[in-house]
């Protein structure tokens, strides 16, 4: 099996009475964690995506395996893996649909404060992660200049200025 699948919903509108058909992209559940170190440095990922074709400066994170109890287990995880840090608290700061009109998925965006280093990062062997410390003060103009790209990474850092600063 693939890692999404394709499919056709034949929809009334309420509103018209006619049949439509929508296309909806089943894609899995992800997450992505902010960790942020004592120092107020960002832990972030550098790698190339084959869907641009640019290397881009994320959050890390991925999608939840079947074998993580629920998301929280996800973010812990890929946070290790990709990173080699750990959180001793993950809090929820927003659970958000991507892209509503096709995708069907859902992205949940994490913040870990006080992260640590535990080990080197593990990273899956179609990634080719570097590890980026940003001062987390220099990220409004990071993403200002397009130094960040990312959507999801803009929104979850984004929420954290709204939500937590």
């Amino acid at each position: 099996m693939g890692l999404f699948s394709i499919r056709t919903d034949r929809c009334r509108s309420p509103r018209t009475g006619h049949d439509h058909d929508f296309y909806v992209i089943d894609f899995p559940n992800w997450v992505q964690v902010l960790p942020i170190t004592p120092q107020n440095q960002v832990v972030m990922v550098s790698q190339y995506r084959h869907g641009c074709g640019q290397v881009l400066i994320e959050l890390p994170g991925g999608l939840i395996d079947q074998d993580d109890g629920n998301p929280e287990e996800s973010a812990q995880r890929e946070l290790l893996e990709e990173t080699g840090y750990v959180a001793e608290e993950l809090i929820l700061l927003a659970e958000t649909y991507p892209q509503p009109a096709v995708l069907s998925n859902t992205g949940s965006t994490y913040l870990a404060r006080n992260v640590k280093k535990a080990g080197e990062p593990r990273p899956d062997p179609a990634e080719d992660i570097e590890i980026c410390l940003v001062d987390l003060e220099k990220i409004p103009e990071m993403i200002r200049k397009g130094e960040i790209k990312n959507s999801q990474s803009i929104l979850g850092l984004s929420l954290y200025f709204l939500l937590v600063k």
